[in-house]
């Protein structure tokens, strides 16, 4: 940042020559961008702005010179200030110069002691050098940011996290209708986006970088010339503004460019619904006017209750960011056939939520069918995409625990493919044991029963029977499956009933546990779960 005249005036060198300000006191914080010494009446033709001249009087003696004019053509040019050194030839400033000076609110300086102006020019062209270097500097760290980012394929949320942090000031992303579809800074979230429609509406801005609005808000667009579709906003008033637009215009066409990549037709708000939704889900949303605040920017109106829906997609083990995408278009093209104002987004791989509000919580159950019969109707669906709901949340701030265990839902069920498409949608009373069995994967606790129990099949190899431990594991898993029952079990095996019974008194055996009984069978069928599981997950 350029020094000021206030700065200039408090180096040594000027000191040195008893400075005093005759005018423009309030304006001493006009940015000095270079110091310049002349003696001509006609200097102002020769300035760029942003100069602070320095001058021995000898304009001020010159009776042919209208000081007045002299004064008005250095502001009009652009100048910061005006420093003239008093001596025997002019023992004080002319009246009409000061007068004009203070009029025009221009500042004048005095210097009632002769210094060295050389002095003056090296101190402060010093740091003026200093400050373009390190501008210089900033810029290509900047370039260096947006280009990795650009590269990488950064989403928005990310994009304005660094902008924000290079910027030192809050950045929002809207769209061409004023919704605040994303934003990053260390502001409250309803402190910064509060009406935020109607304050933006006030900041009309050009095509160019700009500062707009009653509120002075630097504004940049986003898009190619021709086809604008956002842009990026500091909604407050800054000091450097040029250091502050270089890092939005590069941000901005990181968006551009990273959504031309990803396809014309990307709905750039669907990133900035997935980075709410992955905030709710890590539990960083906890204030209900922040959430409030943040839906309202985004256009979306709060509700009584709210659905809360996961969508599983793909196979497990190996996701398909193409697969996640077509999901995510499919739901929000569902939401908006239905008219339902929607939050959709990707959470994690393979992992697709949509939240919407209902009029009631009772209502929930019928709005998740049509919804979800409506969006088996897309064609862009993923076949096997399976959904999980959690139960409906009265407040914006029960979001996140309803997306917890909407997901945890969709995992149980993931976990097991055999089960999936068994029902439209899963909810947390259709886990059973499996659920629970799944919430205490990681307890070592529960390995060891697994193992505890299973641990004569799992050992009992022979050579000649080398892989009897696989059909005895299959033979009790297909019996658990039908709850004991002989008859059920013999169709299954295509075997006789003579035949199946040999086989179970071989596996009772084996385990040396009378499978028949109840507790028995809900004990082994408990073991099998388990093992299974920790075998399917990684």
């Amino acid at each position: 940042m350029y020094p000021t005249v206030a700065d200039v005036l408090a180096t040594p060198a000027v000191r040195a020559g008893r400075p005093r300000v005759r005018a423009g006191g309030d304006a001493l914080d006009r940015p000095v961008r270079w110091v310049h010494v002349s003696e001509i009446s006609n200097v102002a033709g020769t300035l760029e702005g942003g100069e602070l001249l320095l001058s021995t009087g000898i304009v001020a003696t010159d009776p042919g010179v209208d000081l007045a004019a002299y004064v008005a053509a250095l502001r009009d040019a652009g100048a910061s200030g005006l420093v003239v050194e008093l001596g025997g030839h002019l023992p004080a400033l002319p009246e009409p110069m000061v007068r004009t000076a203070r009029r025009l609110g221009f500042p004048l300086v005095e210097l009632r002691r002769t210094v060295r102006f050389v002095e003056i020019t090296e101190a402060v062209h010093a740091r003026i050098l200093n400050v373009q270097h390190e501008r210089l500097r900033f810029t290509q760290t900047v370039n260096e940011v947006f280009t990795t980012l650009t590269v990488e394929g950064a989403r928005v949320e990310e994009i304005l996290a660094k902008a924000s942090a290079l910027g030192d000031h809050p950045v929002v992303l809207e769209d061409l209708s004023h919704h605040a579809i994303a934003f990053s800074g260390t502001t409250q979230a309803e402190e910064l986006l509060r009406d935020w429609e109607a304050r933006s509406r006030l900041a009309a801005a050009g095509a160019e970088t700009a500062v707009a609005g009653p509120e002075r808000w630097l504004c940049t667009p986003v898009g190619p010339r021709r086809g604008r579709w956002g842009r990026l906003v500091v909604p407050l008033a800054v000091t450097d503004a040029d250091r502050v637009a270089a890092v939005l215009e590069r941000a901005a066409d990181t968006l551009a460019i990273t959504r031309m990549l990803h396809g014309e037709g990307r709905d750039v708000s669907l990133d900035a619904h997935g980075g709410l939704l992955r905030d709710l889900l890590a539990g960083q949303l906890t204030d209900e006017r922040a959430m409030s605040a943040r839906l309202r920017a985004l256009g979306l109106r709060p509700g009584r209750a709210y659905a809360v829906l996961v969508l599983t997609v793909g196979s497990p083990g190996s996701p398909s960011a193409a697969l996640d995408q077509a999901a995510l278009d499919a739901a929000a093209a569902t939401a908006r056939a239905q008219g339902r104002a929607a939050l959709t987004g990707v959470t994690a791989p393979g992992r697709v939520a949509v939240v919407f509000p209902c009029p009631s919580e009772a209502d929930e159950p019928a709005a998740v069918r049509s919804f979800l019969s409506a969006m088996a109707a897309q064609p862009r669906l993923p076949s096997g995409t399976s959904a999980a709901a959690a139960a409906p949340a009265g407040k914006l701030t029960g979001l996140s625990a309803a997306l917890e265990e909407a997901t945890h839902i969709a995992d149980v069920v993931a976990a097991d493919p055999d089960r999936v498409g068994e029902r439209e949608v899963y909810r947390s009373r259709d886990l059973g044991a499996r659920g629970l069995l799944w919430s205490l994967r990681a307890d070592p606790r529960l390995h060891r029963f697994a193992e505890l129990q299973l641990q004569p099949l799992l050992s009992h190899r022979s050579p000649r029977h080398g892989d009897e431990q696989d059909q005895l594991l299959d033979l009790l898993r297909t019996y658990l499956a039908a709850n004991g029952n002989i008859a059920v079990l013999a169709r299954t095996l295509h075997l006789s009933r003579p035949a199946v019974y040999a086989r179970l008194k071989r596996l009772s055996d084996v385990l040396g546990r009378d499978i028949a009984d109840a507790e028995t069978r809900l004990t082994l069928h408990l073991a099998v779960l388990a093992y299974d599981q920790a075998a399917r997950t990684p």
